[in-house]
């Protein structure tokens, strides 16, 4: 059994799983009352991240069948599976354990410093962003515009919307 099948098969199996848990979590919260004060109800936020995990696992389960398929359709001969092996590049992804851990560490700090009051969270959101995108990025030059420019509108708007419409006071 190649490396790609079975790959595929336990990603099909995480999805599969996933999709049960939401759709638990989605059944378990048709039980909640309206809320007759908030303009969402208690209810609504968890169904409506239910609903959009499961999309995306529908997806994602879709693109594991297809690798599966693709995987099973690959040479079938010795000779062939070594020639397709010659003609594949050296994959250039490497696994940035460095990047993934301060990442971390910002969401640590973002939800600390959110916490206890620290900074305005009009002020604290954009960076936190603006952070995780460089950091993302590796500093590139070119990416430091689109960065900020994104960090900026997604940070506002989000406090905005928490504040506004989720009736969440953020600090």
């Amino acid at each position: 059994m190649s490396d790609k099948i079975t790959t595929a098969r336990f990603e099909l199996f995480v999805y599969a799983v996933l999709l049960c848990i939401v759709t638990a979590i989605f059944w378990s919260t048709l039980d909640l009352p309206t809320s007759t004060r908030e303009p969402l109800g208690s209810a609504s936020i968890p169904q409506i991240v239910s609903v959009i995990v499961a999309i995306f696992c529908i997806i994602l389960i879709l693109r594991s069948l297809r690798a599966q398929r693709a995987a099973a359709a690959a040479p079938a001969t010795e000779a062939d599976a070594l020639q397709s092996v010659e003609a594949k590049a050296p994959s250039a992804y490497r696994r940035r354990t460095d990047k993934a851990a301060i990442c971390f560490g910002l969401a640590l700090v973002f939800a600390f410093a959110l916490d206890q009051r620290l900074v305005n969270a009009a002020i604290l959101t954009p960076a936190f962003l603006l952070a995780l995108m460089l950091v993302l990025q590796g500093f590139r030059p070119r990416s430091i515009l689109p960065s900020v420019v994104i960090a900026l509108l997604v940070g506002i708007t989000t406090t905005y919307v928490f504040k506004h419409f989720f009736y969440i006071d953020l600090p």
